[in-house]
């Protein structure tokens, strides 16, 4: 393999990053505008030599979906493929509309809510390993050990209510929705590297955020254009699937199919892309200090 798709993780015996080192350095001109270069093309390499990484994402999508099963059921809806489907890609509104608009501590509630949190579990049981993937030459199908798991189940259930519960708090009233939806979104940048920071570091969850905020803040720009692009690439499929979805003769049988390919091929770029620029500006910063 050349350059680019080479990146070995390096490890101890236990598993944990040697030196400080998490993918090799990357090569390339140091003049402006080459070190993004350099990340799609390590990126690019990532997804020539290893395909199989598209499982890890993959999977997680039909969790989500299962999960979501649990939580439409609960409301004692009969489970059609259209009416299900319909529901799951309005899952917000329709948490919303069942749970959140006329609040009260119900078991149906309680299902959610354990559906959502053994999500976010499931997320870190199968998101720290595909991490591990990503740098080293293997696929590990398990967290590295019960405490990167539980660190990492914790930051998911922290970006979980940021990013998906904060925002029922202004659903009623549009400058409010408009607020809370600014403040998610900036805590979302500032955290957009505290996974990786848990896995590949072996750090604990505050100092996991703390230390993303502190890399963020170094590298604001390409962060932030790429959070630009990525939302600008959901808005565009979500417009092309409501199209399909809001068909009155139903929804296509390969269609939810199709968008959970699609949405994990979608959070495998963006993690390729992010973890690189992780990298970069983690060695980066280490050669100014």
């Amino acid at each position: 393999m050349g350059p680019a798709a080479s990146i070995p993780l390096r490890e101890r015996a236990d598993g944990a990053p040697k030196g400080g080192v998490i993918l090799r350095r990357l090569k390339g001109h140091h003049r402006k505008g080459a070190a993004i270069l350099d990340v799609l093309r390590q990126t690019w390499g990532r997804l020539i030599h290893k395909q199989w990484l598209l499982l890890y994402p993959l999977v997680l999508g039909i969790i989500s979906t299962l999960a979501f099963v649990a939580v439409y059921a609960s409301t004692g809806r009969s489970l059609t493929w259209s009416a299900f489907f319909q529901a799951n890609f309005e899952r917000w509104q329709f948490v919303y509309d069942n749970f959140v608009s006329e609040f009260s501590f119900t078991p149906e509630l309680a299902i959610a809510v354990a559906a959502g949190l053994g999500f976010w579990v499931l997320s870190a049981m199968i998101r720290a390993p595909y991490f591990r993937a990503i740098a080293g030459p293997g696929y590990p199908l398990a967290p590295r050990n019960g405490r990167e798991a539980g660190r990492l189940a914790l930051f998911y259930v922290f970006s979980g209510l940021v990013g998906w519960v904060l925002p029922f708090v202004g659903a009623e009233n549009t400058f409010i929705a408009q607020l809370v939806s600014l403040v998610s979104l900036v805590v979302a940048i500032l955290i957009v590297f505290a996974d990786y920071v848990i896995v590949y570091e072996d750090v604990g969850f505050w100092t996991g955020i703390r230390r993303s905020v502190r890399l963020v803040a170094g590298r604001w720009i390409p962060v932030l254009g790429i959070f630009i692009v990525l939302q600008l690439v959901y808005f565009g499929l979500r417009q092309l699937y409501g199209y399909y979805y809001d068909n009155s003769d139903g929804v296509l049988i390969v269609l939810p199919l199709i968008q959970i390919v699609v949405d994990a091929f979608l959070v495998l770029i963006t993690d390729l892309v992010l973890i690189f620029l992780y990298q970069q500006t983690r060695t980066r910063g280490r050669r100014q200090a």
